[in-house]
């Protein structure tokens, strides 16, 4: 016999951080939800109020003015109080899950006793049989619909139950009164005559009459219970489709996020498609967060990603992945276009408008500018869905991402705004008319480069920066060929493995 575990010992967990994870969306769902609840318990109270004020204005108009009438308007306003301090506990999140129970069932009960009591003001005592018989039950009904606003079926259910249950007391103790006839008023061996003389009687109460009552309070409430177990699973969906759409927004631009939001596998099988990679990275980061408080380092961080992303999905691109202070965007992901080429290289061109936008605003606050480099390639890649059940995110993969990359450290060295591979220019000329080739304007060839990790050399075409431009290199406006710098020979720059 094996020794008991200790209380303190972890249980272990046979699904895993997967269970983990659901556990935790579960969670955050719930959180959700909860504010679902306040915002109903705020519909309610106003409903509430509604329904008492169109019930105390009924009264008003077509009761006598009596002591009677305000002995029931008083009943009106302890309704309306009550309703009031609970919503107002609500609002200061002060009401554990049990206290909407108990107002709803204060609610029924403080009801039953204004519908089946004794008005004490009441010149004329009526039989306690005929308050079963005007159909009074119908504003039972009212405080349950209140509760289906809060969207909890528990809350709805029980109120319903409790409105069955409370009437079916108030029946048994009208019965027990010594006055109180009861019996079937459709009893086929009675004469028809004798039956409509009982109907009749203020004294009389029809045990299946209220039986009936009780049963339609049940069946209302189960479908108002149901209606609201479905609108809190539709909410539930609604939720979980925005929280989507949220995390797809983050990567793709708006016009991709409902394509991608409406289909199952968007991203289909793994497959080989031409791809635009772009990376754009600010220069002396390393350096900048050394000399700087974390907060400011963040701030530089997250206005730099806001701006890049907004550029790429104002050119209809999708940021495939945040590396630090780079930033990686694709043009043709998920579905490619005839345009991914033109619009890659317009993106680029747009990011660096927005960099010297941006270092204007910075210098006319003394601080200091930011330098972005961009590197561009057109080519093959490998695309595909890759992650677990918990987190799922798209990779593309391939020579074509690692060129980009390349490209974007050669900026520094050919002192450029902006480096294209060859391959993307190339694409963006095959166009011919359906390109735009002002898209091409102010890009200079460098000739072949070396880059590092690649064994064949990338004929390289760039922006240089604006404060130091190229004299004397071939426009891409000119004639083809690769652009040399005078007085040496097609430039290659090699740099260290």
């Amino acid at each position: 016999m094996t020794d008991a575990l200790p209380r303190t010992a972890p249980v272990f967990n046979p699904a895993g951080p997967v269970a983990d994870e659901r556990i935790r969306q579960r969670q955050r769902l719930g959180l959700m939800l909860a504010r679902a609840e306040r915002e109903g318990a705020r519909l309610q109270y106003w409903a509430r109020s509604a329904a008492l004020a169109a019930v105390g204005l009924f009264f008003i108009l077509f009761a006598e003015w009596n002591a009677a009438l305000a002995f029931t308007l008083s009943g009106l306003v302890v309704f309306y109080l009550l309703g009031f301090c609970h919503y107002g506990l609500v609002k200061r999140r002060l009401n554990p899950p049990w206290l909407s129970f108990v107002v709803g069932t204060l609610d029924i009960v403080l009801l039953i006793f204004l519908i089946v009591g004794t008005n004490p003001f009441e010149e004329t005592e009526m039989p306690l049989a005929m308050q079963l018989r005007e159909g009074s039950f119908a504003y039972l009904l009212i405080f349950v619909c209140l509760a289906a606003l809060t969207l909890s079926p528990r809350l709805a259910l029980w109120v319903g139950v409790s409105a069955a249950a409370s009437w079916s007391a108030a029946v048994v103790w009208v019965v027990a009164q010594p006055e109180t006839l009861v019996g079937d008023a459709r009893m086929i061996d009675m004469p028809v005559a004798e039956r409509l003389q009982l109907y009749f009687d203020p004294s009389f109460v029809d045990v299946i009459e209220q039986s009936t009552t009780v049963v339609l309070i049940l069946i209302i409430t189960g479908i108002i219970a149901a209606v609201v177990s479905r609108s809190r699973r539709l909410a539930e969906d609604y939720i979980a489709a925005e929280r989507a759409r949220i995390n797809l927004a983050r990567h793709f631009s708006p016009n991709v996020v409902d394509e991608l939001a409406s289909t199952d596998e968007p991203f289909g099988p793994v497959r080989r498609q031409e791809v635009a990679v772009l990376f754009a990275d600010i220069v002396g980061f390393t350096a900048y967060s050394e000399d700087h408080p974390a907060e400011e380092v963040f701030a530089l961080l997250r206005e730099f990603h806001r701006r890049m992303e907004q550029v790429v999905f104002d050119h209809g691109g999708t940021v495939d992945n945040y590396i630090g202070d780079c930033i990686m965007a694709t043009f043709g992901v998920p579905q490619p276009a005839d345009d991914d080429v033109v619009r890659a290289l317009r993106c680029a061109r747009a990011m660096s408008a927005s960099v010297r936008q941006w270092n204007a605003r910075r210098a006319a606050v003394g601080l200091d500018s930011v330098d972005v480099r961009i590197g561009c390639q057109y080519g093959p890649v490998v695309l595909g869905a890759v992650g677990s059940e918990r987190k799922l995110s798209i990779a593309v993969v391939g020579d074509t991402c690692n060129v980009a990359s390349r490209l974007q450290a050669l900026c520094r060295e050919l002192d450029a705004e902006i480096c294209f591979g060859s391959d993307l220019i190339d694409a963006v000329r095959s166009m011919g008319n359906e390109g735009d080739e002002s898209a091409l304007d102010g890009i200079v060839g460098r000739g072949a480069v070396t880059v590092r990790g690649r064994d064949e050399p990338v004929h390289v075409w760039v922006v240089p920066r604006s404060d130091q431009g190229w004299r004397g290199l071939r426009s891409l406006r000119g004639k083809g060929g690769a652009a040399v710098v005078p007085g040496s020979p097609a430039l290659a720059i090699a740099t260290p493995v």
